[in-house]
């Protein structure tokens, strides 16, 4: 089932990258219908799923009145927000391993595939594109800096993460390492710059500035890491800030999910992942 899962998720988001709204809106039908017919997704949660599509068609397709409007678009963020959360009933992603250790002194965890993020994805590039400009850059350091910058920062994160508690040092091969390099990317990285920073950071910034925009963006971002405790909180925020600076200095998405999905390969090629038993 495993190829079948890192196949859906593409899919899902090369149907997210078509212009034509046709292929875009009846690819992701056919992909969840596969889906439901093969097991790899509940038919209540493709049933709900193809909802889903149909509401994200109306919005991007048809203007309306903006209380209607104001009213579908609390549906869409409710409905994205359980998506993000695995909240959606029926839904159940891809177990691949119980209990893991993958590095030496890790916390086990179970080894999920989850599948439901990247519907999110796929709805929100029809607003946002991934490799073009979705935004204005802004407080751009020189080209030659960016790297260096950050760089920097993700080792920041890192020694702070160590310097906490949370991680320790671990480099070395890991099992799954290609498994969660193909899934974060696809199911994660993606989805959640899509929209913490092409959506709610692009949003805040148009109302409050892009300082203040950054900043609560950030914050938002480390509150949905939140399960794993305050100094994680601590962390997910700081590395909101990193991914935030970089849509802000490039108004392209696809440099924060790279830098998103870059840090995310560091942590589980050299720490413990994803935190310490200690």
């Amino acid at each position: 089932m495993l190829p079948f899962a890192i196949a859906y998720s593409l899919a899902l988001i090369l149907c997210g990258l078509c212009a034509d709204p046709r292929l875009r809106h009846g690819g992701a039908v056919v992909v969840l219908l596969a889906a439901a017919a093969v097991g790899h997704a509940g038919w209540v949660f493709v049933v709900m799923a193809l909802g889903y599509v149909a509401l994200t068609a109306w919005m991007q397709a048809r203007p309306v009145a903006s209380g209607l409007g104001w009213h579908r678009g609390v549906v869409w963020a409710v409905a994205s927000l359980g998506l993000m959360a695995h909240l959606w009933p029926g839904y159940q992603g891809l177990a691949l391993a119980e209990e893991a250790v993958l590095k030496p002194g890790s916390v086990a965890f179970d080894l999920v595939f989850h599948h439901d993020k990247g519907l999110v994805a796929w709805s929100l590039l029809g607003w946002r594109p991934l490799f073009g400009r979705s935004d204005v850059p802004r407080a751009r350091p020189p080209a030659w800096a960016m790297p260096g910058l950050v760089g920097s920062g993700g080792l920041a994160l890192m020694g702070l993460a160590v310097g906490l508690g949370l991680l320790d040092w671990r480099p070395g091969p890991t099992a799954w390492f290609a498994v969660f390099a193909v899934a974060n990317l696809l199911n994660t990285c993606l989805a959640e710059e899509l929209l913490f920073r092409g959506m709610v950071q692009r949003w805040l910034t148009g109302r409050l500035g892009w300082p203040a925009g950054l900043a609560l963006a950030a914050a938002l971002f480390g509150l949905a890491h939140l399960a794993g405790g305050a100094a994680f909180v601590l962390i997910a925020a700081g590395a909101g800030l990193l991914y935030g600076l970089v849509y802000l200095w490039t108004g392209r998405l696809v440099w924060a999910v790279l830098v998103h999905w870059g840090l995310n390969l560091a942590h589980l090629a050299l720490f413990t992942y994803p935190m310490s038993v200690a």
